[in-house]
């Protein structure tokens, strides 16, 4: 009896070189794999997170309910394969605030793996195209185009807005009594000065989820000026700094 050898090779080696793929499909986690937008889970519990490089924030909503669910947020960094969080705020459960949490990562396929939790992310945008991607504090209001700053904008009460490429959080929280107060977000566009946000929640009011506002935005030294009418009514004119220059 004649045996076929060739095609049993041809089968083993296919079958190798497609494991030998597979494997390569899991990378290690770099910084800027991780920088932009993230969405997991179904809509009526939507989980988005926004990473700078630096801070993160975590909301959960129910967009067609209008039901805010949880928001949660702080400072990360990056130890090998380890994502490490510093919890700054949590609307669920304040006790997490100030503590260090671990999780094991990997970029798979173009989604972020969460192994402790079994999440599987799936890439919303990289940090663009929008410009005013980064985390940003209130520090001021202006007035007549001239800026008055507070002399604490970012301890003890912090108000931050933290946006991707396309979408963005603002959060309201104390550091020192580990209070969060608010939260809104959605996803925003830049575009020839204008500066329009989608609001997909929002703590305040729900009335507001679903509404689009556009606002006037411009750089003066380094500041933004976010110029326009509240979601809630009323003329605002107001200065937001870079958090990373706040803690030099």
């Amino acid at each position: 009896m004649k045996i076929h050898i060739k095609p049993l090779t041809t089968i083993f080696l296919s079958t190798a070189a497609i494991v030998l793929l597979c494997s390569l499909k899991a990378i290690k986690a770099d910084t800027k794999d991780i920088v932009g937008a993230w969405g997991y889970g179904p809509s009526e519990k939507r989980t988005v997170m926004i990473n700078t490089d630096k801070v993160f924030s975590i909301a959960t909503y129910d967009m067609a309910g209008k039901k805010f669910i949880s928001s949660s947020g702080g400072t990360w960094r990056l130890e090998g394969n380890k994502l490490i969080k510093n919890i700054e705020w949590n609307s669920n459960d304040s006790l997490q605030v100030g503590k260090e949490i671990t999780e094991d990562v990997q970029i798979a396929n173009g989604k972020l793996v969460v192994k402790q939790n079994n999440e599987t992310w799936n890439r919303l945008d990289d940090g663009k195209p929008g410009q005013l991607m980064g985390a940003w504090v209130i520090t001021g209001n202006f007035s007549d185009d001239k800026v008055s700053k507070r002399p604490n904008p970012f301890f003890p009460r912090r108000t931050m807005k933290i946006l991707s490429g396309k979408y963005f959080h603002w959060i309201a929280y104390n550091v020192a009594t580990k209070t969060f107060m608010n939260a809104g977000g959605g996803t925003y566009t830049t575009d020839n000065g204008k500066y329009t946000e989608n609001i997909e929640f929002f703590t305040k009011t729900s009335e507001s989820v679903g509404k689009s506002l556009t606002f006037d935005y411009s750089f003066v030294n380094g500041d933004w000026r976010h110029k326009g009418q509240k979601s809630t009514g009323g003329a605002m004119d107001e200065c937001w700094s870079k958090r990373e220059t706040l803690e030099k």
